[in-house]
Formats: structure tokens, sequence, C-alpha cells
């Protein structure tokens, strides 16, 4: 595995915005009807995948980032979802979320 430099922390953090930034414009695509928020999760989903491809072609491990990347979208997406969309954010939910993206954490260091 080759070691995790800069321009790879930045593409990995740049997946995970777009990643995040994709998923949050869902509810504006109505159901993929309309065609600009549909276009922009198309080329957010696109190109945050593609990221992941070069990380991994860098000679990243992907049992290290998938996880990663597994634990930070979710953890993100439910933080749009509170501050932007007013969703409530009950504890138990959120003590979960957390609790389970540690045991991926844990899981990809076994």
């Amino acid at each position: 595995m080759f070691g995790l430099s800069l321009p790879i922390i930045g593409q990995f953090i740049a997946s995970v915005i777009l990643q995040v930034v994709a998923i949050s414009a869902l509810p504006m695509t109505a159901g993929f009807t309309k065609i600009g928020p549909t276009l922009a999760c198309i080329v957010g989903f696109a190109i945050a995948i593609g990221l992941l491809a070069r990380i991994a072609a860098s000679g990243v491990q992907l049992s290290i980032l998938i996880p990663l990347s597994a634990a930070a979208v979710p953890i993100a997406v439910v933080l749009v979802s509170i501050f932007f969309y007013g969703e409530p954010a009950p504890i138990l939910r959120v003590a979960m979320l957390i609790g389970a993206c540690a045991l991926v954490g844990v899981a990809s260091t076994l």
C-alpha cells in the first residue's frame, strides 16, 4: 500500500463532499423529473466514484478506503438532513449511527 499523500487525502475529501451533495440533492430531483437537480446528482456521483477509483488505482487498499467512505458519508448526510431539511435528530438515532460508523471503523482494522 502506498502512503496517504496530501493529494489522495484531498481526493477522498472531495469524493465524500460530492457524494453528500449528490445525496442531499435527491429530494430536489422530484423523482428524477427535474432535469437540473437530476443532472447535478448524476454528475456528482460520477465524479465522486471516479475519484474513489483514482485513489484505489494509486495503491490505497479498498479495505481502508471503502469503510472510511461508508462511515463518513452517512454521518455527513444526516447532518445535512438535520440542518438543511429540518429533520428531527433523536439522540438514539444519532448515537446508533455514530456507533455503527465506529463499528465499521473497527471492523476495517481487523
